[in-house]
């Protein structure tokens, strides 16, 4: 009906949405630049679609390819309903936390980074490091000289002092990032009552809350589990073996900390009781029937998660008893 090149700000994208008629439907590509225009352009369209790019690679892949051939067959998979919707935030506020939650594990994967860095290069001089002597005081100058005495040259005493620098600069601004969010989690109802949960820290609570952003997404538990990278993909054809795997295309921070919130509940013991806690013991039940230890500890993410979807929805404070009276995983 009608195509128009024009430049990516809000003033020329709603122009041109407002020269067409009523109904309105908008449709692009998740990327960068989504939810500054998802929350820019959402009250000019009656239907306004983010949608998974994985999804549509094959066909956007058939063929001859530029922009606009891009954006007819996008404009095809629209009108056919074969595309994947991303969720994106409605707030500005909400964007931000989650902006600020992203912004601190990659703060922890830069630091980490850097240290596997310096302690491989501290082992190919016979050196053994391990992260706290990476982040004293004085690491820098005391690193340099370990190095020196090793027998290193001058060149490797540079490096080392550098990255001794980068891996202190890095843990700083972790330590900033984990203040602040700390401070908005013991602000926060709704984290509070997820800090009840065993194994469930501000920042996993923060980190729950920032990427879920809603609990009213999922249709059900199954989809969260497949989003949090603890769900199972079922794949077969005919009347050959079906094959089940955990699913890979999820969200990865939020499968390191289900999964990471799974395993610190199954080694805790609780202070005034020489008994485990409730997903403990779950745990123990599902090892003596014969899971295996990965299973089991995947079983346990997957109820702890669910148990946290459900506190989100209902407004209530954790209870143990709820995961006693459930039959299983």
């Amino acid at each position: 009906m009608k195509r128009e090149h024009m430049a990516t700000t809000l003033p020329a994208v709603i122009g041109f949405i407002r020269s067409v008629p009523h109904v309105r439907r908008v449709c692009f590509e998740e990327g960068p630049l989504a939810g500054w225009l998802y929350r820019g352009l959402r009250q000019e369209a009656d239907e306004l679609v983010v949608c998974d790019p994985r999804r549509n690679a094959y066909v956007g892949k058939d063929g001859d390819k530029d922009d606009a051939i891009d954006a007819e067959k996008l404009n095809d998979l629209f009108r056919s309903r074969m595309i994947r919707v991303v969720h994106q935030n409605d707030s500005v506020e909400r964007a931000g936390f989650k902006q600020l939650v992203g912004a601190y594990h990659a703060a922890v994967r830069r630091r980490v980074s850097q240290a596997n860095q310096l302690m491989g290069l501290a082992k190919r001089w016979g050196l053994l490091w391990n992260t706290a002597m990476l982040l004293e005081a004085k690491a820098k100058t005391s690193l340099k000289e370990k190095m020196k005495g090793a027998g290193a040259g001058e060149c490797v005493q540079a490096i080392v002092e550098l990255l001794a620098e980068g891996v202190g600069q890095a843990a700083e601004v972790e330590e900033a990032l984990e203040q602040r969010l700390r401070t908005i989690a013991r602000g926060d109802e709704l984290m509070k009552r997820l800090m009840e949960l065993p194994g469930y820290g501000a920042i996993r609570a923060v980190t729950l809350v920032a990427y879920l952003d809603t609990p009213w997404r999922f249709k059900s538990r199954e989809a969260l589990w497949k989003y949090c990278g603890i769900g199972l993909h079922r794949a077969g054809s005919g009347d050959g073996p079906e094959f089940l795997a955990v699913e890979q295309q999820c969200n990865r921070t939020l499968r390191g900390v289900v999964i990471g919130a799974a395993q610190k509940v199954i080694q805790e013991v609780k202070e005034d009781e020489d008994e485990p806690n409730v997903f403990a013991r779950r745990y123990a039940r599902w090892i003596k029937q014969g899971v295996s230890p990965r299973n089991a500890r995947r079983n346990v993410a997957r109820l702890m998660t669910t148990t946290a979807w459900a506190m989100w929805k209902s407004g209530q404070s954790f209870c143990p008893e709820w995961i006693e009276k459930t039959s299983g995983g």
